[in-house]
């Protein structure tokens, strides 16, 4: 009788914070910029960058996503009972890319009841926000990494010398702006709101 074959489980949200608790047991609790980096690893998100990977990963995870009408006060909401998980995004969007940051958002805080169901809290109620904030930066900063090397790739394909360096620095200009945009985001939100 042969090997018997490995059977994969489908990636869950406990699932990865079992995985986060084992890679960084020694050194807990972890920093929001691991916890990122290990999310787009183990989900695989090389899609992020223009929000279509957050909806996907939602999907696979059967989180339901949602435009809702919340008070003006809240970007975005998420819940959990039983195995029903549903965020809720407000339909106010003051900015491009809200609805996808507000997901990863409101991701970190669903990973978080994960974490105290392991016995392995990391957030307080003091850092909740703050801390899931960093998460989504970082969580979209990785993917893009990940993903900027194909595009230059494609670009130094280009036979044409200046061609190719037109394409190298539209990326270079798309990378910073899309760089800026994604760390400012929060900021521009929270002047928006008055806060």
């Amino acid at each position: 009788m042969g090997p018997q074959p490995t059977i994969i489980a489908p990636r869950s949200l406990k699932g990865f914070c079992q995985s986060v608790r084992i890679k960084c047991g020694s050194d807990w609790p972890p920093a929001e910029d691991i916890i990122a980096g290990e999310f787009v690893t183990y989900f695989q998100l090389e899609e992020m960058v223009f929000g279509a990977g957050v909806q996907k990963l939602c999907e696979s995870l059967q989180i339901s996503v949602r435009v809702a009408a919340l008070p003006e006060s809240l970007r975005g909401h998420n819940y959990r009972f039983r195995e029903k998980r549903e965020i809720l995004i407000s339909e106010n969007h003051k900015f491009r890319d809200t609805e996808a940051h507000t997901t990863l958002h409101e991701l970190r805080e669903l990973l978080e009841y994960e974490f105290r169901d392991l016995g392995t809290a990391i957030c307080t109620l003091d850092d909740k926000e703050e801390r899931a904030e960093k998460f989504a930066v970082a969580v979209r900063m990785f993917a893009f990494e990940r993903e900027l090397p194909i595009w230059f790739d494609h670009a130094s394909s280009i036979e044409r010398k200046w061609p190719r360096r037109a394409a190298y620095l539209l990326l270079a200009v798309f990378a910073l702006t899309y760089t800026m945009g994604v760390t400012l985001l929060p900021h521009w939100e929270d002047i928006a709101d008055g806060q």
